[in-house]
């Protein structure tokens, strides 16, 4: 009996008690949720591999007058006459910064909330470090004039998106428009501009999705729900922020569901506040809505469980720190001083899980360290040109392929020589295969499925946090 119980212990028990210590104290998040993502990847996969996915249609959709004139849904649409008040031009042809003589709009001004998680003073002074000198005022002022651009550049686009537009023209709108009014230099690439790339994901992909150089054309259609993902960075300093829109009513519980979600945890976040206690308000707040179709039938929208908020760095998107939509059982605090970007993602229709699917447009240096000298041995002449290119233009800001491109043409790199629409691909996976530069697929649900996001830029400041990025228009 005795060697029985020893053998039960050698072959059941240690081995769970490892995986919860590994799950708890080097992954920081409970056995339980590590189980559930496994369940749902696997359970995405077998699905996905029973779906027949539709060939991308080339051709621009067909519209009648009706879908062409319909309303757009998911934000709040300025007025072109609202709009121009404080002096910008449709489209944005001014510095943002000429048009403030006397400061930034201040974002949404919130107090700490004293219940729970929040509101001990004590533990905050200590935590926090965060004092209002003149380093604090002049990143608060970056962050507010980053913010201001984000606001003009998104409303500007939310006038002018209709169905049967082309990905690619809505992508272009946005990075001119913000080039223009954030003052872009060239000379100086990394002083201000773009913080990462555009980010136009449509229906089950969720994000990390753009327009490639010799993409086929994707439109938009008057039964999608689009998220519009992108940043604006000043002196480093990035504020991240997204949206969704659609033409169609069915998608406006899904929609709200998900807005309702951030603005949950914009509500709950603040100095000392658990991470995970936040992900569990969020994920209850989000899945108490449901989706009504008109044939009767009843969907439940689905948290997404692995993509999260996250903690923001200068010239660093992903600073450490994650902000889940479901309760991980983690023990990381938000602290004072720190900025997020509080966003949560909604799924109807699908499994509320996303894996990489489809060609890459997100990349990214993980650091400014040169390679190694092995690394460097198995790179060729291009990859290395490639990466002088990436390091001078992005640093450790994300990018994608379309930048290359403008970017190799404006210092007339030698990489551009030949027709080859997709020159930087192979020079860009040999950076990738050995680790100088990371890929960032798009993330997708089952198809078929629809998903929704909305983000907001938050400051927790020592008196009370900024939502840096609020708008009129979510």
């Amino acid at each position: 009996a005795v060697h029985g119980l020893l053998g039960l212990v050698s072959s059941f028990l240690l081995p769970t008690v490892c995986c919860w210590a590994l799950a708890r104290y080097v992954l920081g998040v409970s056995l339980s949720y590590i189980l559930h993502c496994v369940y749902l990847e696997l359970m995405l996969k077998v699905r996905r591999s029973l779906c027949n996915e539709g060939a991308a249609n080339p051709a621009p959709p067909p519209l009648t007058r009706e879908q062409r004139a319909a309303p757009l849904r998911g934000v709040r649409v300025r007025t072109p006459q609202s709009y121009t008040t404080c002096g910008q031009t449709l489209p944005p042809s001014k510095k943002v910064s000429t048009l403030y003589s006397k400061g930034m709009p201040v974002g949404e001004e919130l107090d700490y909330p004293h219940s729970g998680h929040s509101g001990r003073p004590a533990r905050e002074e200590l935590a926090c470090g965060a004092v209002e000198d003149d380093a604090w005022r002049e990143r608060l002022q970056c962050l507010r004039e980053g913010a201001e651009v984000h606001r003009q550049v998104r409303q500007y686009l939310q006038q002018q998106v209709r169905p049967g537009l082309e990905l690619r023209g809505l992508a272009e709108m946005v990075e001119k428009g913000t080039a223009v009014a954030v003052g872009f230099d060239p000379k100086q690439p990394l002083r201000r501009g773009w913080a990462f790339p555009t980010g136009l994901s449509l229906n089950e992909v969720a994000a990390h999705d753009t327009v490639n150089p010799g993409d086929p054309s994707r439109w938009l259609k008057p039964n999608d729900v689009l998220k519009v993902d992108f940043g604006v960075q000043v002196e480093g300093h990035i504020l991240d922020c997204a949206f969704s829109l659609s033409f169609d009513p069915m998608h406006d519980e899904l929609m709200q569901a998900v807005q309702d979600a951030t603005n949950e945890g914009i509500r709950c976040s603040g100095p000392d506040a658990l991470v995970a206690e936040i992900g569990g308000s969020i994920r209850e707040v989000m899945e108490a809505g449901e989706v009504h179709r008109p044939d009767g039938t009843v969907f439940p929208v689905k948290s997404i469980k692995n993509l999260t908020g996250h903690s923001i760095a200068p010239y660093r998107i992903h600073a450490g720190k994650s902000l889940p939509s479901v309760n991980t059982g983690g023990s990381v605090r938000m602290l004072c001083g720190e900025l997020w970007a509080i966003e949560t993602f909604g799924s109807v229709g699908g499994v509320g899980y996303v894996t990489g699917l489809g060609n890459c447009s997100h990349f990214m240096r993980p650091s400014t360290d040169p390679p190694s000298k092995l690394q460097r041995s198995a790179l060729s002449e291009s990859a290395l040109s490639l990466l002088e290119i990436i390091d001078h233009r992005f640093s450790t800001l994300a990018f994608c392929p379309r930048w290359l491109v403008q970017e190799a043409a404006r210092c007339k790199s030698p990489l551009l020589k030949g027709c080859d629409q997709r020159w930087w691909s192979a020079p860009l996976n040999e950076l990738c295969n050995i680790g100088v530069v990371n890929r960032y697929p798009p993330l997708a649900d089952l198809p078929g499925a629809y998903t929704a996001q909305y983000e907001h830029t938050v400051l927790l400041g020592p008196r009370g946090k900024e939502v840096l990025t609020r708008g009129m228009d979510y």
